[in-house]
């Protein structure tokens, strides 16, 4: 495409000047209190100025109507011995009078000395057609003011003095006003600019603490907050937002570290009934070498690796599906009757371990929850207690005020894996003949923990283990309607 003369000159243009940004908020500020107190003295020296006007012109005519109404008296007591003889040199004098007929006719008028004008107002006045009025002259260079005012019929009076001392005091009074104004504006501006600057310090310790995070992505700095007005508000909201930041930030990492414990953890614990599964299969696929009864034990054995495998994938899917926040949010909480959802994990286990007796003292509980992960949770709890309990041995169910406990008659635990038998994949020493994956009590804790309900594990007396689940007697959930 061509490229005009037009587009030239606009790409010049804007090569040579620079982008426009906006000027700094101290800036505004301070150009913001100049302008509002400019216009606040703007406005009030105008009205001074006029105060003074009116004040010093009405002393002006107040002047010229007291001589008036002296040469009225004066007319009025003598008519014949007044006169206003005399010069008229509003130089000299600080008033001049004279006297109009209606024919125009002023007295004095002897040539020497400016007259006061006489006009076709003033004759009216003098034929007593018109009121007294005031106007402005000029005599001899001066700024005058001259009264006209009725004397006596067919006769008006003429009273002038000196106006422009007034209009001298009225021009330095402006000139004072206005650089009185030019001072306040200036002290406003120099005023606004430090309250700014004063004032916009939080927000430049929160500039400079967003710029850091942002820059080194580490949201541990904070802000000192030592006051209490809007401004240390939002320092300490802006504390309060890096202090969440910095929850959420070490809440991601510990869940990656988790998830890299579990996949790490899964992998070793997968290798060994993989390992199992590849070799009974190699070994099927010489069948024809085996005997009957040995085939069938190879396919049982088949059977219970992969029963292993998948009761170790399930295990890993609920421990996966309760670290994910999002996951557990989608569950549904409902009323659960925690001794009916017992006794239903109890027919299971009892199918499950002929061996194992199981006592069951239920009372009749309600609590709100998800009703599969306390399955689960239950239904682990029995079977590692059936696990571990010889045969013959009884497990003790028992359900009342909101706790939960389980007892078995097995070896017990020893003490010193007390303190790790919820922790993922762990197995005590004595436990590692048995099958299991060692993720059983660690799903207990995790669906107990979102239950807000308490899990502990001890020693019975007499032998075995007894575990105790509590359940808090308000929502555990926290689930409210809005």
């Amino acid at each position: 495409m061509t490229e005009t003369p037009t587009r030239r000159l606009r790409a010049l243009a804007c090569r040579l000047i620079p982008a426009r940004h906006p000027p700094p908020l101290r800036l505004r500020i301070a150009l913001v209190s100049a302008v509002v107190v400019g216009v606040g003295l703007a406005g009030m020296a105008a009205t001074a100025y006029l105060v003074v006007d009116h004040e010093l012109h009405r002393a002006i005519d107040l002047e010229l109507t007291r001589e008036a109404r002296r040469a009225q008296r004066l007319h009025a007591a003598q008519p014949e011995a007044w006169s206003p003889a005399g010069p008229c040199t509003v130089l000299a004098a600080p008033a001049c009078v004279q006297t109009v007929l209606a024919d125009g006719t002023a007295t004095p008028r002897d040539g020497s000395e400016p007259g006061l004008p006489v006009s076709e107002r003033t004759r009216a006045v003098a034929a007593g057609t018109l009121a007294a009025y005031y106007s402005d002259i000029v005599l001899d260079g001066h700024a005058a003011r001259l009264l006209t005012a009725p004397l006596d019929e067919g006769a008006a009076v003429q009273v002038a003095v000196r106006s422009d001392r007034v209009d001298t005091s009225l021009h330095r009074i402006g000139i004072a006003l206005g650089v009185a104004a030019a001072v306040g504006v200036t002290m406003a501006a120099a005023a606004g600019f430090a309250v700014a600057r004063a004032g916009l310090t939080p927000v430049a310790a929160l500039t400079a603490a967003a710029e850091q995070v942002a820059a080194t992505q580490d949201p541990r700095r904070r802000i000192r907050v030592n006051r209490r007005d809007e401004l240390g508000r939002l320092a300490g909201s802006f504390n309060t937002m890096l202090a969440a930041l910095q929850g959420a930030l070490d809440a991601r990492q510990q869940s990656l570290d988790a998830q890299r414990r579990l996949v790490a953890d899964a992998s070793h614990e997968l290798r060994t009934p993989l390992t199992s599964l590849r070799t009974s299969i190699d070994l099927l696929g010489r069948a024809d070498r085996l005997s009957p009864a040995r085939q069938a034990a190879t396919l049982e054995v088949l059977r219970v690796q992969a029963g292993e495998l998948t009761g170790l994938v399930t295990d890993l899917l609920e421990l996966a599906r309760g670290d994910d926040p999002d996951a557990a949010a989608r569950e549904d909480t409902e009323d659960v009757r925690l001794d009916s959802l017992v006794e239903h994990c109890l027919r299971a286990a009892r199918r499950n371990w002929p061996a194992v007796t199981f006592h069951a003292d239920l009372t009749p509980t309600v609590l709100p929850g998800v009703q599969r992960q306390l399955a689960r949770a239950v239904t682990n709890l029995v079977d590692n207690a059936a696990k571990f309990s010889p045969a013959g041995s009884t497990v003790h169910v028992r359900l009342t005020g909101r706790e939960l406990s389980v007892r078995d008659h097995g070896p017990g635990i020893p003490a010193d894996a007390l303190p790790h038998v919820f922790d993922r994949f762990f197995r005590a020493d004595a436990a590692r003949s048995r099958p299991g994956s060692g993720l059983g009590l660690a799903i207990v804790k995790q669906v107990t923990t979102a239950h807000s309900a308490q899990v502990t594990v001890e020693n019975a007396h007499g032998g075995g283990t007894l575990v105790r689940v509590v359940f808090p007697t308000a929502d555990p959930l926290g689930d409210t309607d809005d």
